[in-house]
Order: structure tokens, then C-alpha cells, then sequence
């Protein structure tokens, strides 16, 4: 009986073979968990280009940065940003260390891209380190849009009275005294506006504190509106507010105050026992040559306003002169 032959054996690769394809298996691995990562890593050479591109899985907060490997920086973003960029990096080879940077970015400033990410600017940390043995670093890519939100809010709330959006006192008066040493660096005028509502305590008592607050917040909206951009609005207590006028004198805050006054007296409010009118007080003065700090214009400016007052209310007063004028009344 003829036997028939065995099949031959399976060639096993060489042990060489063998070690390739498991490094390929455990690079392909590597990368596989690398680009799982929620945020970007880039591999950047000291010319720019961008070598290689890990991770940014999380669309929610990058676009896809792929399509940027093999281009340089200086091709895909403004001017501004990759000279900055740019700078970053050959620091970080120079140094050799760690650099850490935060930027402003919109999917808008950079071409090619999928703009597959969030929409608008977003800002970012980038920490930066060198590659050993090579002349090239790795740039690791963070989100921080979330945290300087929130700095903005806290820093918001910490400057600004919540109710009438007008700077606080504390803050105010650090505005105020910027705009008095920028006059004195300058030689420009400054002129400071005080104000407040007429027989507030009355619309507290009749019409309740609710009331008295939708009137501050109306104010405050107003008179926001009527100020130019470099104007500086604070509420300096709590029916008592001020404004610093640069490149203003008396004569002209004196216009702006009036125009305020009429806005102000043009409000009416409903309320459960009929219409509500308001009308704000106000007293303005300029810097003078003697004035050393912002508490001689504010003293001036307070004195005008309680003339205002005793002159009747709903009006302007602007104290020009050296000489103090008469108060010898005080009135709510």
C-alpha cells in the first residue's frame, strides 16, 4: 500500500521578520491610543513645518489638524500668529525647556481646514518642549475657552455693579485715577460728572424697593448709552453716580450732562398706582491746575450737585470757578 506523502511543513519567517511586524503592530497600536486623545499634540520642526499631528479626537473643542501635517506654519496662518508661533518654538529648542503659551485661534485663521470643530475664536494653551536628538518640539494643544469665560465672569463681578451694569465705586475710582495721570501725561482736559435720582427714598417708600430697582436699572442703561466710548461710568453709592469725561472741560460735560438729564427726565415707568416719571440731579466740574488727585474734581463736582438741588432738582450745576459755592444745605 503506497503511502502518501505528508504536505510539507508551513516555512516559519525569519526571527527578523517576526520582530518587524510586531513593532509595526505596537507602533500601529501606539498611535491608535495616541490618537485617541481628547486633545492635539504636534510635532513641529524648527522651520515651521508641521511634522506630525496626534490626538485632537474631541470635536467638540478642535478641529481636525491632519490636514496641516507636511505644511509649514507660515502658509496656513496670518502673519501675526506664525511669527508668534514661530518664536514659541525656536524658544523652546534654543532654551531647551519647557514653554508655555496661551493664544487666541479661529478655525477661520487657518487654511487648509475641515472646520470640523467649534465655531468662533476659541483660546488655547500650548505647551511647548523640545524633542531630544531632534530639531523639532512637540506642541500640546488645550482648550481653555471654559476657564477664561469664566475669568471674564468672575472679573466682570468683581468691577461691575450687577444691577445697573455701571462700573463699582472701587473700580470707578481706579478708572478715574488712570484718566487723571493720562491727563497730566498729556496735558489733556478731564471733566467728572456726579448724579443722582431725585427723591429716590419717596420711590423706595411709595412704590417699593422692586420699583426703585428697575429705575436704577433703566438708568443705568440709559446713561450708558449716551457716554462715548472712553467715558468712564461708575455707581458710587446707592442712588449716587459719576463719570469721567477725558479730553472734556466744563463747558462741554456741562452738554453731555444736560443730554442726560432730558434722557433721564424722558423715562416713564408703569407701576400699579399709575405712571412713574424720574428726573436725576447733576453737578460737573474740570481738573484743575492745582488738582493733585481726583478727590479735589470729585469734592467740586458734589458741591455743584447739592446746588442742583437746592436750586430745585432736575437741572445741572457746573462749578468753573476757584471760588467753593455756598452749600449750606443738605438735601436727599
Amino acid at each position: 500500500m503506497n503511502t502518501p506523502p505528508l504536505p510539507p511543513a508551513p516555512s516559519t519567517p525569519p526571527a527578523s521578520r517576526l520582530g518587524e511586524a510586531d513593532a509595526a503592530a505596537q507602533l500601529a497600536y501606539l498611535r491608535a491610543i495616541l490618537g485617541s486623545l481628547p486633545d492635539p499634540i504636534m510635532v513641529i520642526g524648527r522651520d515651521g513645518r508641521y511634522l506630525d499631528v496626534l490626538g485632537g479626537a474631541d470635536r467638540g473643542n478642535y478641529d481636525a489638524a491632519a490636514p496641516l501635517v507636511g505644511l509649514h506654519m507660515q502658509d496656513v496662518l496670518p502673519e501675526e500668529k506664525w511669527r508668534f508661533f514661530l518664536d514659541v518654538v525656536h524658544r523652546a529648542l534654543d532654551k531647551g525647556c519647557l514653554q508655555t503659551v496661551e493664544y487666541r485661534l479661529s478655525a477661520d485663521e487657518v487654511e487648509p481646514t475641515d472646520n470640523d470643530g467649534p465655531s468662533g475664536a476659541q483660546w488655547f494653551q500650548g505647551r511647548v518642549y523640545p524633542i531630544a536628538g531632534r530639531d523639532a518640539v512637540v506642541w500640546l494643544v488645550v482648550n481653555i475657552s471654559a476657564q477664561k469665560a469664566l475669568e471674564e465672569r468672575l472679573k466682570r463681578l468683581s468691577e461691575v455693579d450687577d444691577l445697573t451694569g455701571a462700573l463699582n465705586r472701587r473700580c470707578f475710582l481706579e478708572r478715574l485715577e488712570a484718566l487723571f495721570g493720562a491727563h497730566y501725561r498729556r496735558s489733556r482736559s478731564l471733566a467728572v460728572i456726579v448724579f443722582d435720582v431725585d427723591h429716590f427714598k419717596s420711590i423706595n417708600d411709595i412704590h417699593g424697593h422692586a420699583q426703585g430697582d428697575r429705575v436704577l436699572k433703566r438708568l443705568g442703561e440709559v446713561v450708558a448709552a449716551g457716554l462715548r466710548a472712553d467715558d468712564v461710568f461708575g455707581r458710587t453709592g446707592g442712588e449716587e453716580f459719576a463719570i469721567g469725561c477725558p479730553a472734556t472741560d466744563a463747558q462741554e460735560a456741562e452738554i453731555l450732562a444736560e443730554r442726560l438729564r432730558a434722557a433721564v427726565e424722558n423715562l416713564v415707568f408703569q407701576t400699579p398706582s399709575g405712571e412713574l416719571h424720574v428726573t436725576v440731579s447733576l453737578g460737573a466740574t474740570q481738573l484743575g491746575p492745582d488738582d493733585k488727585d481726583v478727590d479735589g474734581p470729585l469734592h467740586r463736582a458734589d458741591q455743584a450737585l447739592y446746588l442742583a438741588k437746592r436750586r430745585g432738582r432736575n437741572q445741572t450745576c457746573v462749578w468753573a470757578g476757584d471760588e467753593e459755592p455756598d452749600i449750606d444745605l443738605v438735601v436727599d
